[in-house]
């Protein structure tokens, strides 16, 4: 058995490699201040929120939590084991990898689940070869022609055959009765054992489809009956490798094919998924014998954006579809999407992909209920939406689905909808929600009126109005080097005060630095989910490569005067100036050559210079006095 490989070793070769090379050798990355960036390849986005720092040698992202060093980048994009990862990035640096001896208990692990895994394989290749070679091999071959199933597709997914018989598999892997070898089938639940200590294959007469984890290593099977037995189809039982509720079929395949995944379709079955491949959707996946869980979603949506759940369009299906969707209301933050495909009577995906084709099945897909709307008409089908107790009905079981979603823009969205439904604000939601927001006392800074609160220039007294004479402060740099002092210091103030995150408005503006970028997504994840204590944002940072800075800040002694909302906002708008500027200074530029502003361009231009003196002047009055 192959050693471990020594800690000091692995130190010694992330000193060596480069994060930014190897990540860029993979995944083009553009310069953003001190650091790089580009769209995450671990999760489908539109704007880039992954991160490559070369002074830390890591990467993250913001989005999907996805983190590490060039080390676990490699296992992750690569698809490889750790020693695998190692074994590359040795030979990129032009080293050779030792190995130690293992612990007690790695070696007891690693000699438990190898043989098993090895088994696994083993069995694996023998029913694809009895698919190939048996005397009866022809009912599987015709079933899967008869479902439209190529060889190269049944090859791709490693479909095979179990024969006939009680020990088929039990004599080709355990040939001389080899007790060791059959405890360990019995293990891997390959093989059943009677009370009279006989065994026999689990598996007989059907159609195998082997399931694999991400490393594409055979954990687990499916078989689909061939005969009148029940019942139609078999999964591996609960093993050492092999947890059903963890899992999904097609999950692997749908990786390795490398395209790029926007959505995942849900189905129910194995021949779904692979008859949806044949046809050229290669992200449709399936549970193992259970209901889709958080688990199983947290995973898909941590590569994808959009969930499709797929089923019958007939009153078991929509039951179904309910229970999908109190499943998934937790797990939808904004930003991701489920949605709910109902297949006509005595379609499956299978056989209208079969008779549709791949552009009419997407055209499907992509009309596709949307979370929100299957809520409300789900629900309006168990109430007498049209009497007044029957809206009280309709209110009181709405709101707890409602109150579910995580905290944001679909929440607010689907209470102000519930709003309109019932024609009043929701009583029920109202009760769930009745932890009252916490609001700072009127005489606390951040509660006095700012410039983007709802006063108008004619409302504010004379004293406060703008000097038009005031000439601007001199420095007006935007970059992040110069913002850096301030940057850092909203940072601390949001910190030490979470609650004032719902008070700020995130600027239009790409972060230039790695500090910048920290303090947007540390908003961002409080307006999602808003705490009203460090503690609780501190909990938000759990496992990321800024948890122990952010605790830092925690710890910073407290100072007098609590942090204000106003402070912080000045520094978003001096980092939003920066497009502000660049609009100006394009149009300045056309100006100064010569070139006719239109109206809207003149207008647009002093409005500009008047955003920008503003912000300058604010900006000067930080640098005056800035407590923290």
């Amino acid at each position: 058995m192959a050693g471990r490989i020594p800690q000091s070793f692995i130190d010694d070769l992330l000193t060596r490699v480069d994060v930014i090379d190897v990540v860029d050798s993979r995944v083009k990355l553009k310069k953003t201040g001190k650091n790089y960036s580009a769209c995450c390849p671990f999760h489908n986005e539109k704007s880039p929120s992954f991160t490559v720092s070369p002074d830390k040698q890591f990467y993250y992202c913001f989005g999907c939590g996805a983190s590490g060093s060039a080390l676990k980048f490699v296992m992750e994009f690569d698809g490889v084991s750790f020693p695998e990862a190692v074994e590359k990035l040795a030979q990129q640096a032009g080293m050779e990898v030792p190995k130690e001896q293992a612990s007690a208990g790695e070696i007891r692990q690693e000699e438990l689940h190898k043989p098993l895994l090895e088994l696994m394989e083993k069995a694996g290749r023998f029913y694809e070869q009895m698919l190939r070679s048996h005397e009866q091999r022809g009912k599987a071959v015709n079933y899967l022609q008869g479902r439209g199933l190529s060889g190269k597709a049944a090859k791709f997914f490693g479909i095979g055959f179990a024969p006939p018989g009680w020990d088929n598999l039990q004599n080709f892997l355990a040939a001389n009765g080899d007790k060791n070898t059959i405890k360990q089938l019995i293990s891997c639940g390959m093989l059943i054992e009677k009370e009279d200590g006989r065994t026999y294959d689990r598996f007989r007469d059907r159609i195998m489809f082997p399931i694999r984890d991400a490393r594409g290593r055979y954990i687990g099977f499916g078989g689909r009956v061939l005969t009148d037995e029940k019942p139609k189809y078999l999964n591996s039982p609960e093993t050492p490798l092999f947890h059903k509720g963890k899992e999904l079929y097609g999950l692997y395949e749908a990786r390795k094919i490398r395209q790029k995944l926007t959505r995942f379709v849900i189905v129910e079955g194995y021949m779904d998924v692979v008859a949806l491949a044949e046809y050229g959707i290669h992200y449709a996946v399936a549970t193992l014998g259970t209901a889709t869980s958080e688990h199983h979603l947290r995973r898909l949506f941590k590569i994808v954006p959009e969930v499709i759940f797929c089923f019958d369009g007939d009153n078991a299906g929509r039951t179904a579809a309910a229970r999908a969707m109190e499943t998934v209301l937790p797990v939808l933050e904004d930003g991701l999407q489920a949605r709910f495909l109902f297949l006509p009577d005595g379609e499956d995906p299978d056989s209208l992909v079969r008779k549709e084709g791949k552009p009419a099945f997407e055209q499907r897909l992509n009309n596709a209920v949307h979370l929100p709307e299957f809520l409300f008409s789900f629900v309006k089908e168990q109430v007498d939406f049209d009497t007044l107790d029957g809206k009280a009905r309709f209110d009181q079981l709405a709101a707890p689905l409602i109150n579910r979603l995580p905290k944001g823009m679909l929440r607010n969205l689907m209470r102000k909808q519930l709003g309109d439904e019932l024609g009043t604000d929701s009583v029920a939601l109202e009760k769930l929600e009745n932890a009252p927001e916490t609001a700072p006392p009127v005489n606390h800074p951040a509660a006095r009126p700012t410039a983007s609160d709802e006063f108008t220039a004619a409302a504010v007294p004379d004293y406060l109005h703008e000097d038009p004479d005031e000439q601007l402060p001199p420095v007006q740099d935007h970059s992040a080097d110069t913002l850096a002092p301030l940057v850092y210091k909203a940072l601390c103030a949001i910190v030490r005060k979470p609650v004032l995150a719902n008070q700020l408005t995130l600027p239009a503006t790409e972060a230039e630095s790695e500090q910048e970028r920290l303090l947007l997504e540390v908003l961002k994840k409080l307006q999602q989910s808003p705490q009203s204590s460090s503690v609780g944002l501190l909990i938000q940072w759990i496992g990321s490569p800024y948890q122990s800075e952010l605790q830092r800040i925690a710890e910073l002694p407290k100072h007098d005067i609590p942090p204000a909302a106003s402070d912080i906002e000045a520094v978003l708008k001096q980092m939003n100036a920066r497009q502000l500027s660049a609009e100006l200074r394009h149009l300045t530029q056309r100006f100064e050559r010569g070139e006719k502003l239109s109206p809207e361009e003149r207008a647009r231009k002093l409005e500009l210079q008047k955003q920008l003196h503003h912000i300058h002047k604010k900006r000067a009055r930080i640098y005056n006095h800035n407590p923290h």
